[in-house]
């Protein structure tokens, strides 16, 4: 049996391009940023469902995955949803990149819902307790804060108008890391840190810089494409 060359090098030659764009994509949508279509109107005026969104990870600096599900394209080869929720329960060592701004107030930011993980929710930043903080709780802060305190991996409680962590009466404690007060711009319609907190910075996927293009799926066709939003910077 004859084999043809040109067969065989046209095959070699599309083997060597996907080993060549797949890891470029990989490293696209870990470290620079990628294209997020946003669902609900808990951001509006500033970004109306159906925005398709460009999300920057070089401001903030990348936060590379922490497990196999959060790797672009890898985690697709885990199709067994029981293999992906053992997965999401390994915990990589959080890093991220140094970037090239600062994470601050008024920002609007792209994190892991507290939640349900699996979700990005999308909010403005209203207040920050920033790394190295000290936070001093009592009985009228002890619910606004007390998510903080686990995430900083200590228990806490209140007893007698007495604050206790780690079992221990201390109403002081000095963060590790930082942590986001965030709103919705449509407060009246809104899930954010009224309902689950603070969100601390290792949630953090990116911050939302542009608008690529919009559609209204509720407009006539001839309609739905919003053209005045085309490439518009968010503020």
């Amino acid at each position: 049996m004859k084999i043809d060359i040109s067969i065989v090098m046209k095959y070699r030659k599309e083997y060597y391009g996907l080993a060549i764009i797949l890891p470029l994509i990989i490293f696209i949508r870990i470290t620079i940023g990628e294209i997020c279509t946003v669902p609900s109107s808990s951001m509006e005026p500033t970004i109306l469902s159906g925005d398709r969104v460009w999300i920057d990870k070089t401001t903030y600096g990348s936060r590379l995955p922490q497990n196999w599900i959060e790797i672009p394209l890898i985690n697709i080869l885990i199709i067994l949803w029981s293999h992906r929720i053992v997965d999401m329960k390994s915990n990589w060592s959080y890093f991220r990149l140094p970037g090239v701004g600062e994470i601050r107030n008024n920002d609007i930011i792209v994190f892991n819902s507290p939640l349900d993980k699996r979700e990005l929710l999308v909010k403005r930043i209203s207040e920050i307790y920033h790394t190295g903080d000290t936070l001093v709780l009592n009985f009228k802060n002890f619910d606004r804060l007390k998510k903080v305190v686990e995430y900083e991996q200590k228990s806490i409680f209140s007893k007698n108008g007495k604050v206790f962590i780690n079992g221990t009466a201390d109403s002081t404690l000095r963060l590790q890391q930082s942590y986001y007060y965030v709103l919705g711009d449509n407060i009246q319609n809104s899930l954010d840190s009224r309902t689950f907190g603070y969100i601390p910075e290792s949630s953090i996927v990116g911050k939302m810089s542009m608008i690529l293009y919009s559609i209204d799926n509720n407009a006539p066709l001839k309609n739905r494409c919003r053209l005045s939003r085309t490439f518009m910077q968010i503020k």
